[in-house]
């Protein structure tokens, strides 16, 4: 019994003895590696103006290992990028493991780190809508200083992250980040260009609607704000261009979908002068719609839509604007690729408003809406009453059996005025009866032909007809808002959200869709600026990737 215990216990004091090699071991590794730590970060941010190989060896000597340090490797790009790494080791003498052979242990570690840009998408998602004319803070229109304060960001992540617009080269390699601008308000305006690359069967599974081609919005089902994907249909509809705002007496002009060539998407944009061209073009007007803006700018970093996204040309993509873009091939990458980031950037001074779109019923195909033009390029109009199979004038406000048109005898009366600016002028209404004699025919109108003749009140002001429009309320687009929200920020995009001046309501949803609470930014006019390059800075941070 006593030989055995005295072998347990030689057993113990070498499992022991081990034990504190190993722990002296573990210690200077971690010594190794805190340094190596501290010392990539430092010589890796690119605000260092010391040599980064010089700045590693410094923190080794410092610390009392400068015989420890193996290896220092630094790659640059430019001024916007920078990647140190480094690795140490040491031999620890062991003092109860060389009785079983072992006299050193070998303590290594090895540490990188980057700051700067590689591979990057952004969506920068800005808020055009009628309240952004308005004055802020500044004193300026809350439009001006999102402009000025979008074209620092502009600089910044495609230019120079560490000096002022304007100010030094443009030294990020060509190529390492893209911004997609996407303008919004009551509807976003893809583009002819980008939609109908979209609609184009050998690059895509989405098939546009054709019934107008005079403006380029899509009306999205409420499926479509949980998933990234563009569309969970084949068939996406394209929002029909009518005017639900202005009264019957007025001709259509304020346009759900607005057809200004400033509000289009400007997909993939890398040269910072092209994109500073369209920021300085956005204007002020319409509703808000927080949800469209946002899903947009989340389709748009989705490598489904990258085949009609590499089609689409330099011309198309800058909309003219001087300067040559740099090659995007194989954007939006994978979400897999382990060099790319994507970010939204998300920015509105209100809250989810009223979307109006036409009822299935009205979008395409024949109205009861008859024009008649003469000879003198005079239009007529007649409009059927299904009920009593009749056609009710609106030149003389009686009803016919047909609409206005040849062969057909008929009372007109116009307001005719003469005179002059100066003598002042002499109105009278004058009645005249005749028959169509020309050779024109009234011909129905299609519906799209309607809303581009009259507004959607003219329609429902005649009591035979319905109203054409329906709409989204805030409630609907606060919760599809918040849904593909969640479906960017599943797929591993980060989201920073900017509330400008925006009230409560939209604060809430902005705090609710921001990855996390700090990624939300309260700003008003004197301090946008700021913010914007708060998050340029957050995008450029300096990570320690190993």
């Amino acid at each position: 019994m006593i030989l055995f215990a005295l072998f347990i216990l030689i057993l113990m004091l070498w499992a022991g003895g081990m034990g504190v090699d190993l722990m002296r071991l573990e210690n200077q590794r971690t010594t190794l590696q805190n340094t190596l730590d501290r010392a990539v970060l430092a010589a890796a941010d690119l605000d260092q103006t010391e040599d980064a190989r010089l700045v590693v060896e410094d923190y080794f000597a410092k610390a009392g290992l400068a015989a420890y340090l193996d290896t220092v490797t630094v790659e640059t790009t430019g001024a916007a990028f920078k990647r140190v790494s480094a690795t140490a080791s040491a031999d620890v003498n062991t003092l109860f493991m060389n009785m079983l052979g072992v006299d050193r242990i070998k303590a290594g570690g090895a540490a990188t780190a980057e700051e700067g840009i590689s591979e990057l998408e952004i969506s920068l998602i800005l808020d055009v809508s009628g309240s952004m004319g308005e004055p802020s803070a500044s004193g300026n229109t809350k439009l001006k200083d999102m402009q000025d304060a979008a074209k620092e960001f502009s600089w910044s992540m495609l230019c120079n992250p560490h000096s002022a617009l304007g100010n030094g080269n443009c030294s990020i390699e060509p190529g390492s980040v893209s911004i997609n601008l996407v303008p919004y308000s009551e509807q976003v305006s893809a583009g002819e260009p980008l939609l109908r690359a979209i609609d184009d069967p050998d690059l895509s599974r989405f098939d546009i609607s054709e019934e107008h081609f005079v403006s380029s919005c899509v009306t999205f089902d409420q499926e479509d704000f949980a998933t990234r994907l563009l569309s969970v249909s084949d068939d996406v509809k394209r929002t029909g261009h009518f005017d639900p705002w202005w009264p019957s007496y007025y001709s259509p002009g304020s346009w759900t979908c607005r057809n200004e060539s400033w509000r289009d998407i400007r997909p993939y944009v890398g040269h910072h002068s092209n994109l500073n061209y369209q920021i300085n073009n956005l204007r002020a007007g319409g509703n808000t719609s927080i949800d469209l803006g946002m899903k947009w700018g989340t389709a748009l970093l989705d490598p489904s839509l990258r085949p009609p996204i590499q089609s689409m040309t330099v011309l198309e993509r800058t909309g003219g604007a001087t300067g040559t873009e740099p090659d995007m091939t194989g954007r939006p990458y994978d979400y897999t690729r382990d060099t790319s980031s994507k970010v939204v950037v998300l920015m509105t001074d209100g809250m989810d408003t009223a979307q109006h779109y036409l009822k299935p019923q009205y979008r395409s195909g024949p109205s009861p809406i008859w024009r008649y033009v003469d000879s003198n390029n005079k239009d007529y109009y007649s409009i059927y009453r299904a009920s009593t199979d009749s056609y009710y004038f609106t030149g003389d406000g009686n009803w016919y059996s047909e609409p206005y048109g040849r062969g057909t005898s008929y009372t007109t009366t116009e307001r005719v005025c003469r005179g002059s600016w100066w003598r002042g002028y002499r109105c009278e209404y004058v009645t005249s009866t005749g028959t169509v004699t020309d050779g024109s025919i009234a011909v129905q109108m299609t519906y799209p032909e309607v809303w581009e003749t009259f507004t959607t009140d003219w329609y429902d002001d005649w009591s035979w007809l319905s109203n054409p429009v329906a709409y989204f309320d805030t409630a609907e687009k606060d919760a599809q808002t918040l849904q593909i929200c969640d479906a960017a920020k599943a797929a591993g995009i980060t989201v920073y959200t900017i509330g400008f001046e925006a009230p409560p309501e939209g604060d809430t949803i902005l705090k609710r869709c921001a990855t996390t609470p700090a990624f939300y930014f309260d700003s008003n006019g004197l301090n946008i600026a700021e913010t914007f390059a708060t998050i340029a800075t957050s995008i450029n941070k300096l990570r320690l990737v190993q």
